[in-house]
């Protein structure tokens, strides 16, 4: 069963209706729709929240989720860098220590454009102010 059917059958099963959800989510209702239809992908922060309100194990959702996001191993998503860079070792390296870091970044990734441009520039940002005030 696909993650959209999945969600539909949950909410189904409440018998909550799409406006109801989105209420208790705190998300606009097209939105719902959108995830129930698989026209959009939630992130996985918004899955667990759908499994903590739904009180299912976040397994039941997530392993869905896995299969829908791109896979970054793939030859497809490699770098064109040369991988003996010795920056790419290192961002490799905080990814493994890192699996938070490693799913925002590909919420980040599924971003549309302006958005994703958005949030690099806030990181960017908030980098160099953590920078500028070291002290603090």
């Amino acid at each position: 069963m696909s993650l959209s059917e999945k969600l539909r059958k949950l909410r189904d099963n409440r018998n909550w209706s799409q406006q109801t959800l989105a209420d208790m989510m705190n998300m606009d209702r097209s939105t719902v729709s959108r995830y129930e239809t698989g026209k959009s992908i939630p992130t996985y922060q918004t899955v667990i929240r759908f499994s903590d309100l739904y009180q299912v194990d976040k397994e039941y959702l997530v392993e869905e989720l896995d299969h829908l996001l791109p896979k970054t191993d793939l030859l497809g998503y490699m770098t064109k860098e040369s991988l003996e860079d010795p920056d790419l070792d290192i961002i490799l390296q905080l990814l493994q220590q890192e699996p938070e870091l490693k799913r925002n970044l590909l919420d980040i990734y599924l971003m549309p454009p302006k958005r994703r441009a958005f949030f690099m520039d806030l990181l960017t940002y908030q980098i160099k102010a953590s920078k500028k005030h070291r002290n603090i």
